[in-house]
């Protein structure tokens, strides 16, 4: 759960993490994969924030060094180091915005990049145990890392860092992969 975020309170279609629209998922579906008992997520915000700080870090170094400095050529060239940093800001968020996390009755797999499209997928079948890992700072912000081992096998998704709500989307994965209990 975000901190301070109330359920009633919709967040804005982009930073919304359960429920997200995967206008491109179904190209890497196979029919009747998606049921309701699937998983589809976006991961956490938070995998933003070093971008998000650095842009932050470079504008205030290009503010001091435009105090500093009064000749033209270096100041163009300050702002624009800035503009670089900014739109790797941009980059990352479009790329975030573009990435899916998903646990059907078949397999797991995450979809993400933006210049090259990457697929890692684990058959749901091949998944033999699940931790959740948790640091300090994914406790307070509300994300965490899930592992997915397999029978002794090196798979292309064993990771999944900056998992949003991990002790949730844990049970949803094992009520997926492992059924509901109530038979």
């Amino acid at each position: 759960m975000i901190p301070g975020y109330s359920a009633d309170v919709p967040l804005p279609g982009f930073l919304t993490v359960r429920n997200v629209d995967p206008h491109h998922l179904e190209k890497y579906l196979l029919p009747q994969e998606m049921d309701e008992d699937s998983v589809l997520i976006r991961r956490h915000p938070a995998m933003l924030l070093r971008y998000v700080l650095e842009s932050f870090g470079a504008l205030i170094l290009a503010g001091v060094l435009s105090a500093v400095v009064h000749q033209s050529t270096i100041l163009t060239l300050i702002w624009v180091g800035f503009l670089a940093v900014t739109s790797r800001l941009a980059f990352k968020v479009f790329e975030w915005s573009d990435e899916f996390f998903a646990v059907t009755k078949v397999r797991v797999m995450l979809v993400h990049g933006i210049v090259t499209r990457r697929v890692d997928m684990m058959p749901l079948s091949k998944v033999t145990d699940l931790t959740v890992d948790r640091t300090i700072v994914g406790r307070m912000l509300g994300y965490g890392t899930i592992v997915l081992e397999s029978a002794g096998q090196d798979q292309a998704l064993s990771k999944v860092e900056y998992v949003p709500e991990p002790e949730a989307i844990y049970l949803d994965i094992s009520a997926v992969a492992f059924g509901h209990g109530d038979d």
